[in-house]
């Protein structure tokens, strides 16, 4: 219950649940709501995600826009992959390196994955022949045809519903097990739904934009991989702030929506800089004006 609901909505959901279920002795801990608990299966006690956060450790060969910093959002989410889950979200908000970073954490001994982008030409034919490995990118994209189906969906619910599939060719039974369903999908690109046949089959959960809280604890973690003094990246959240709303998206200007990208990309060039660069204050806010520019 309440898994598709997005960051603004919990406050509210969490008064309706608290009113349902007064008999549940639920932790009165200021600023929290039903989200930011889980019951613990040994202890059968409320304890808090935030418990389960790790510490960041930047890895210089990955790209900043594919790193992922643990926040009690990620540990959430990440907790429900062992069961198929569909997440929803706009672009640039997390989606896909959450997910990937959950599948590279696999066993590569007992698990093959394979990322199949869906897009308007992907037909049943050509998911088929890839259907046996794990599923990830937007499920909503796959056109419809003249008889207002997606071939892709309708071979996927036979592979979830029946377990088999056939050969093209020969026609012969085709029997598929051991295999897990990990789906992502941008709710304002092309369709807006997808059919509720397929649907069912999965756990929907609203993966919201990074708070305020958590925005300065995946940059903070960052920056202070790469800069001496403990850092404080509360000004970028303010100008990213400013900017997202003053150049609101309009029908001509349509590319205006900023995202978690548009952070990353300044904070990567900040950590391409070096003390041979950068070896006074001044120096650094003049790079990072200059990255900000840059950038929107």
């Amino acid at each position: 219950m309440g898994a598709s609901l997005f960051q603004d909505q919990y406050t509210a959901y969490h008064s309706d649940w608290t009113l349902e279920f007064k008999a549940v002795k639920f932790p009165t801990t200021a600023n929290t709501t039903v989200f930011d608990y889980y019951i613990d299966p040994e202890t059968k006690k409320f304890e808090l995600w935030s418990k389960n956060v790790q510490k960041f450790e930047l890895d210089p060969d990955v790209p900043l826009q594919a790193a992922l910093v643990p926040t009690p959002e990620t540990v959430r989410v990440r907790y429900w992959m062992g069961y198929p889950e569909m997440l929803v979200v706009g672009a640039g908000s997390g989606k896909t390196v959450i997910v990937n970073d959950k599948l590279h954490s696999l066993n590569n001994e007992l698990w093959t994955i394979v990322n199949v982008p869906f897009n308007y030409y992907t037909s049943s034919e050509i998911l088929q022949s890839i259907l046996e490995k794990p599923l990830e990118h937007d499920m909503n994209m796959p056109g419809i045809d003249k008889y207002y189906t997606v071939q892709a969906y309708t071979v996927l619910r036979q592979y979830l519903d029946n377990k088999h599939c056939y050969y093209r060719q020969k026609l012969t039974l085709r029997d598929i097990h051991n295999y897990q369903y990990v789906a992502c999908m941008n709710p304002t690109a092309r369709n807006f739904t997808i059919d509720s046949r397929i649907q069912r089959y999965f756990a929907v959960f609203a993966v919201s934009f990074p708070g305020q809280d958590s925005l300065r604890t995946i940059y903070n973690s960052i920056l202070s991989q790469h800069l001496p003094a403990s850092p404080n990246a509360l000004f970028t959240q303010a100008v990213h702030q400013r900017v997202s709303a003053t150049f609101l998206p309009t029908a001509i200007k349509f590319h205006y929506i900023f995202n978690l990208r548009d952070l990353s990309n300044i904070f990567q060039s900040i950590l391409f800089a070096t003390g041979e660069c950068v070896k006074t204050t001044k120096d650094l806010v003049r790079l990072y004006v200059h990255e900000a520019e840059r950038v929107y």
